[in-house]
């Protein structure tokens, strides 16, 4: 007869243990036979109240009679409990933690089977404690240990073990693909789902009243018209943070037990529970829409929509206590401190502004010397310490309507613009790095607050032993948004960043990430280009699915990329289990990388209960579309690499960096320390590297003549000492090099550039046919070598007698014409060489050094200006009639490839497009920008030289005057939410290694307010290591992509420099110097197109970075700066007007 079950209801039955006669200590003892008896087949009980019984073992047979039934006897309990299986096991039944019934094995007798039944953390934690760290982790061994299948716990032992419980049979499989693969983070968030706000969950009627205003697209204060996908994201925004959401602890799996009733586990810590844990998810998350998709937009629609409700006090220190008045108050003041204290949103029935009506205005005033305050008093010591600490002191907090949004300091200016742009009626606080800080009266008055993220990583130097003296710890913002927010990911698990300090500090309902790649791995994830010519995107599921497999590689590298949102998540979205502390009681700090983030070296898959919660947890925090549902909104981009034939110059440069490798190879015999591809010489061969990148678009100051003749002539002695055997390939290799650098050392246009540091162009019919003086070579008849400096200086001499014969004449005929080319020519040549160190190695080798001294180029000279819708091209459309000597005088070639492609690129499109040019070398930029001064095309150069203020400013006048035509940008200040919308054309110099970086190139100009078709052309010199980038980067796998930071990361790209040869010469080794060029495809007047109209200085007409932004606190429309106000601003020489105001800066405000 079966005994029935003694055990308690809340104990979950879970599992069997297993063990064999010899496990136990009844091996050899009378007593094993025992329970063969049938009783012994049915299920026994330990008894849980026999913690200090001890036995004799040779008298345990007179033990085994008299025992209540269905109860273990005593003796072979204690038996079994003194055995391996069961001994470290025994304080988890005598303290109740688990129960235990034994039966022996229906199928085998010398077996022994014990069901484990295992109390529920979520009950009875007041009778048994569960808060001993020694019992967890012996509950946890056990529960690794112990066998989960149906059949061993029916009574047949090891048939079908199992080794976890059974899951919930709608969870069984979680992964992505059909097959059962594991699904790769970027699967993931590419299959997130879009943004679909649900209104009805809403139950707060303000902020329900706000998503049906984004929903229908009827802001109050918005101008623009948002796009239904920018709508949606700005609702679902409002949802997240208004409706309170709970969800399930991402560590319990939902599993079945014995009995098929339902539990949770938590595999990590051995924890069950009858219920699920749920926890408040985070208000906010992470905003991460494609790049270019109008993020910014969505931001100020989510504060537009919501600036009349104000924060919410938290429940924990909301005042329960009547206020007491040391006065009766009147009726109106007790209402507007009931209505404060409550939270209605009074701005939404007495808007600011509205001054026509006394009734409201005075009822605001009551409301705003009535407004709530709460206080968050001084936290409790956890513990005492032999040294005293301070105390932190109670924070008196003001709930306010505004918004605090932190942006990096060179996108302030653009935030300011968008503003101005999309909206009115905003009150504006901007605060820089250098501004003072605002009082609490102007952060509670304002909309938003905007912040530069320098400034805001001060303010954890304000936090003195951790008391906050700043005001903006005194305010609750209802929001805090970090704009290219993913640097929140640079933290660690458990050290922040100063960043993390300060905000921390900060009181907010809501927080917001706001970028386009919360992590590096998640860069382009857009579709393909429309244009069907190329894709922008190498991210996309749809174009490398065969990338997307999970090798070693790309785990470590995904791995990453966990750890960088696991930080986002913790330490800034606070969410937990994984932000829990210590301090919570009944509940544990979870460990992120424990479940999601895999030991190194360890190939083992991510566990499908650690898959689906990572999906459940992106799903929780990020808002964005799928790139199928943005990708038609976004311009078509024809996009392709263009290969150019070097020219003999080009030829011959890199021949001479190949030349010199050769030399170093070979004796060094590849091994001396000094050799080019030693480990030791990483830092000379990545310079090596770049100027070989340099090279390819122009080198020629690279190798002095004597640097040349020096390295020869040790090559040649190497040969003829003979004192280091040498291969015979390696001597026919020494000996073509040493021919090619006599040939090299011959050249006169090299040796003139070696001199100049300049470009070499070619002119034709240069006026009076005079140009022996301005030439580099001081050679008689056409074409003129000269160079672009030359070319500027003689613009300058003629610009303001081109129009006047008779005066260019006496110029030309009194000899002046000649004397001033003199001159210059001797100016240049005496001009100090930039004296940079450059490592010389085995056979007196060297890497190159370009001795062009980028400084040389004029500075900048800033107009101020108020900018109209768009400023003109040209100030004036008067037409100067050039005179005769100079009407016909043009450039018809350059010594490089690529820069005559440009030109012809420029002067083809620039008059109805705007052109942006990526560089990624300052001589490259350098190069360019000299041309296009004396072609006389406007241009700006952002470059690393600029300050932030000035960068701001660039981007301001590129975008808003139609008079600069190109912008030369340094593809490393490419950043994150720049956007130059103006430009439709994209050039770059060089190949991009990696393709993430060239998509957020391409991302500045490819954004849902582009007008215009994208046009992206990357330039590729044959036969030059830039060939092979091109070839590689289409080969690589992304984890190969991601680990290659450089080109000596990857192998055949480095075994491309390493097997360097010499390459043939166009047109062969005796070629005139008029061929040695480049030709343009069409010509250039030197004199024509607007010279002589205006003054050479082509930065004249920068905007300044405050000319969209009048103002640093906007307000209503009709307090907008009046006329004499706005002229004080056009003066060249003054600055907008300032104030102090509490210690905070408002620009273009009257005294």
């Amino acid at each position: 007869m079966a005994c029935p079950d003694q055990r308690q209801p809340r104990y979950i039955p879970v599992g069997c243990l297993l063990f064999d006669r010899q496990d136990s200590r009844l091996l050899g003892r009378p007593a094993w036979p025992l329970p063969v008896q049938p009783v012994y087949r049915s299920w026994l009980q330990f008894s849980q109240n026999l913690a200090h019984a001890t036995y004799d073992i040779d008298s345990l047979s007179d033990n085994f009679c008299g025992n209540p039934p269905c109860l273990l006897p005593e003796g072979l309990q204690w038996l079994l409990l003194t055995s391996k299986v069961l001994f470290p096991y025994r304080k988890l039944l005598y303290l109740k933690w688990i129960q235990m019934t034994f039966s022996v094995s229906l199928d085998d007798v010398g077996r022994g089977i014990i069901r484990v039944y295992v109390l529920a953390d979520d009950v009875g934690n007041r009778e048994v404690p569960r808060d001993d760290g020694k019992l967890r982790k012996a509950r946890l061994r056990l529960m690794r240990q112990l066998d989960y299948s149906q059949s061993t716990w029916r009574g047949t032992a090891g048939i079908s073990p199992s080794p976890g419980p059974k899951a919930q049979s709608s969870l069984a499989s979680l992964s992505n693909g059909e097959d059962g693969e594991e699904a790769s983070l970027l699967e993931m968030f590419n299959s997130i789902p879009s943004p679909s706000p649900q209104p009805t969950t809403v139950e707060d009627p303000y902020n329900l009243e706000a998503m049906y205003s984004l929903l229908n697209n009827n802001i109050h204060g918005i101008k623009t018209t948002l796009y239904p996908h920018q709508c949606r994201s700005a609702a679902l925004m409002i949802e997240k943070e208004s409706r309170a959401r709970q969800f399930m602890d991402p560590r319990l799996q939902t599993v079945v037990d014995q009995e098929g009733s339902f539990w949770y586990y938590d595999a990590s810590t051995g924890s069950s529970f009858c219920a699920p844990r749920l926890y408040d998810a985070p208000c906010g998350g992470i905003l991460a829409e494609e790049m270019g998709s109008g993020k910014t937009l969505i931001c100020l629609a989510l504060i537009f929509a919501t600036k009349h409700i104000p924060a919410k006090v938290p429940d924990m220190y909301r005042k329960s206590d009547p206020i007491v008045r040391p006065t009766t108050g009147s009726f109106a003041d007790m209402a507007a401190a009931c209505i404060s204290r409550e939270g209605v949103p009074w701005k939404l029935e007495f808007p600011s502004g509205d001054s026509g009506d006394e009734d409201r205005s005075n009822a605001i005033r009551v409301i705003q010397r009535n407004l709530y305050q709460y206080t968050i008093p001084s936290p409790s010591r956890q513990r005492s310490a032999r040294l005293s600490e301070k105390v932190k002191p109670p924070r008196l907090i003001y709930p306010s309507h505004a918004s605090l949004v932190i942006v990096p300091p060179n996108l302030l200016q653009q935030w300011k613009d968008e503003v101005a742009k999309h909206t009115t009626g905003l009150k504006l606080l901007v605060i820089e790095a250098k501004d003072d800080i605002p009082s609490t009266e102007q952060l509670r008055d304002c909309d938003i607050a905007l912040l530069a993220s320098n400034r805001t990583e001060w303010l954890s130097a304000e936090v003195d032993n951790g008391r906050c003296v700043s005001p903006f710890v005194q305010v609750h913002f209802k929001r805090c948004i970090v704009d290219e927010g993913h640097k929140l990911g640079n933290a660690t698990y458990n050290q922040k960043t100063n960043l993390h300090i300060a905000i921390d500090c900060l009181q907010t309902s809501a927080r917001w990430v706001v970028t386009g790649t919360p992590t590096r791995g998640l860069r382009g994830v857009g579709g393909t280009s429309r244009s069907g010519t190329s894709s922008i995107s190498d991210g996309s599921p749809n174009l490398q699915s065969s990338q997307l497999l999970i090798d070693e590689g790309s785990r470590s590298l995904e791995d990453d990329d966990l750890r960088r949102i696991g930080c986002i998540s913790k330490q800034f979205l606070k969410l937990r289990p994984w932000a829990n502390t210590n301090d919570d009681l009944g509940d544990t700090p979870a460990d992120w990388s424990l479940h999601f983030v895999r030991p190194r070296n360890d190939a083992s898959r991510r566990s499908a209960t650690n898959q689906k919660a990572l999906r459940a947890i992106l799903e929780l925090l990020i808002v964005r579309h799928r790139a199928t549902e943005i990708d038609n909104l976004l311009p078509a981009v024809d996009q392709e690499s263009v290969y150019l034939d070097g020219s003999y110059q080009d030829t011959l440069v890199l021949n001479l960096f190949s030349m010199m490798i050769i030399f170093n190879a070979v004796q060094s015999q590849r091994t001396d320390q000094d050799y080019f591809f030693h480990p030791r010489q990483k830092k000379a061969l990545i310079q090596l590297t770049s100027n070989l990148r340099q090279a390819s678009f122009f080198g020629g100051p690279f190798f002095s003549l004597a640097d040349l003749k020096k390295a020869i002539n040790t090559a040649e002695s190497f040969l003829a000492e003979g004192r280091v055997s040498i291969s015979a390939d390696d001597e026919v290799l020494l000996r073509s090099a040493i021919k090619f650098g006599h040939l090299a050392v011959g050249n006169s246009l090299k040796n003139w550039v070696n001199v100049f540091h300049e470009i070499p162009i070619h002119l034709l019919d240069f006026p009076w046919g005079a140009g022996k003086t301005w030439s580099l070579d001081l050679e008689e008849g056409e074409p003129v070598c000269t160079d672009p400096r030359m070319v500027l200086a003689l613009q300058k001499l003629l610009q303001h007698i081109v129009d006047a014969p008779s005066s260019l004449q006496h110029l030309y005929e009194s000899g002046r014409f000649s004397d001033e080319g003199r001159k210059e020519r001797e100016k240049a040549t005496q001009a100090e060489a930039y004296q940079g160190r450059t490592e010389i190695l085995a056979g007196n080798t060297q890497l190159g050094q370009d001795e062009t001294d980028t400084k040389r180029r004029r500075s900048v000279k800033v107009e101020l200006q108020l900018p109209a819708e768009k400023t003109p091209a040209s100030a004036s459309s008067s037409k100067v009639d050039i005179a005769r000597p100079l009407e016909k005088t043009r450039m018809i070639s350059t010594a490089s490839a690529k820069l005559s492609y440009l030109i012809d690129e420029i002067i083809k499109y620039q008059e109805k497009e705007q052109i942006i040019i990526f560089y990624d070398n300052d001589n490259v930029a350098y190069y360019i920008g000299g041309m296009l001064e004396i072609l006389l095309v406007h241009h700006l150069i952002y470059g690393k030289h600029l300050t932030t203020t000035q960068r701001a400013q660039y981007v301001t006048t590129f975008n808003n005057s139609a008079k600069f035509r190109v912008l030369l940008m340094d593809i490393n200040l490419a950043a994150f939410g720049l956007d130059m919308r103006s430009a439709s054309r994209v050039y770059f110099i060089n190949p991009v290694l990696n393709p993430q970086v060239e998509a957020q190139a391409i991302g500045r100009v490819r954004r849902i307010s582009q007008k215009k078709p994208v046009t992206v052309r990357t330039l590729v010199l044959r036969g030059s290591l830039e060939e092979m980038i091109v070839k590689r980067r289409a080969e690589m796998t992304q984890a190969e992509q991601r680990k290659c930071r450089s080109i000596l990361d990857d192998k055949p790209m480095y075994e491309f420099i390493l097997n360097a040869r010499i390459l043939p010469l166009p047109g062969g080794d005796d070629v005139a110097g008029p061929d040695q060029m480049a030709k343009l495809e069409k010509p250039q007047l030197i004199f024509g197109r607007e010279f002589g109209r205006q003054s050479s200085d082509l930065d004249r007409g920068l905007l300044s970075a405050n000319a969209a932004v009048k103002k640093r606190m906007y307000s209503a429309p009709e307090e907008a700066a009046s006329e004499p106000d706005a002229a004080r601003l056009e003066s060249d020489n003054s600055s907008p007007k300032r104030m102090k105001a509490g210690g905070v800066r408002f620009e273009g405000v009257d005294d």
